[in-house]
């Protein structure tokens, strides 16, 4: 009779060379090995091993069946492993907060992985603005949260610095160049977040150490709203790169890079204070950290 535990013995013997190695290999005494095998032999009805002064080594028909017994054993490992692991895997409901600017690009990569890794998690997946993630972090609404640091704020593990564009729509402006100072900038009306916001106070701080004033076309709550208002050419904007990506690879808006000086708005990853799947937290920090960079390369 074929078992496992007889095809581990017979395993053991050949790679030590030994019935008496195989033994010891095998945690069990030399004659109980040497049975086994003896049964192994009448199961499958040849020899198996030469024995020697020297030791044993196995005939043709044992290279044979160490070859598939090395292959059954591997397979009957990963699949203990496999049965392990499913036992252990969580269960329950995680939810993650995506910036409105970001998240249609990045939450298909992190809900496929998430899919992959942890089977028995639902994720539940919610885009907003900053203020709507920073509440739900607090609240305990939110287990992890992709946001804008606060100015000020020490908190929260970083993930990029992203520098702000100015973004319009084709020949509207000029910017054809791939950088822009943002003296040049200023001297356009522009479409702007409201006070409060992490890019606006990024720009004002940027533009007061020029001693320069901003003139604004409209204040804009919300990525949609803005994104359709740079479409119909009311007015430039400035975005993070990685929130209007798309539009400017397809060519339905231009772009140039602020610079003298450069603004960066940080993005950072936020967690609830009791976890409630550290594991899972652990490993989701790890997915969502390389998916936003990779979005924004």
């Amino acid at each position: 009779m074929l078992d496992s535990k007889r095809l581990a013995y017979f395993i053991s013997a050949c790679e030590k060379g030994s019935l008496t190695g195989g033994a010891s290999a095998s945690h069990v005494t030399q004659p109980v090995l040497t049975y086994h095998i003896a049964e192994l032999e009448k199961a499958v009805g040849e020899r198996l091993l030469y024995r020697r002064p020297d030791g044993v080594e196995p005939t043709d028909a044992g290279i044979v069946l160490l070859a598939h017994a090395k292959r059954v054993m591997e397979a009957m490992r990963a699949t203990e492993l496999a049965m392990r692991e499913r036992r252990s895997q969580p269960t329950g409901v995680i939810t993650i907060g995506l910036l409105a600017s970001i998240a249609s690009a990045v939450a298909p990569r992190i809900a496929r992985e998430c899919k992959e890794r942890f089977p028995g998690i639902q994720l539940r997946l919610s885009e907003g603005t900053s203020l709507f993630l920073r509440k739900g972090i607090d609240d305990g609404q939110l287990d992890l949260a992709v946001n804008l640091r606060e100015r000020g704020a020490a908190s929260s593990q970083s993930i990029l610095f992203e520098d702000l564009y100015v973004f319009a729509r084709p020949n509207l402006i000029d910017l054809r160049k791939p950088t822009i100072a943002l003296a040049d900038v200023l001297q356009h009306k522009l479409l702007l977040p409201p006070r409060g916001h992490v890019v606006r106070e990024l720009v004002e701080e940027a533009a007061a150490t020029l001693r320069l004033t901003i003139r604004l076309e409209a204040e804009v709550e919300g990525l949609p709203t803005l994104k359709s208002l740079i479409r119909d050419a009311l007015a430039p904007g400035i975005l993070g790169y990685g929130s209007i990506k798309a539009d400017f690879d397809d060519g339905r808006f231009q772009g140039a890079k602020i610079v003298k000086p450069g603004i960066q708005r940080e993005l950072v990853l936020d967690e609830a204070v009791n976890a409630r799947f550290p594991k899972v937290s652990i490993e989701l920090r790890g997915i969502i950290t390389r998916t936003v960079r990779e979005f924004s390369q």
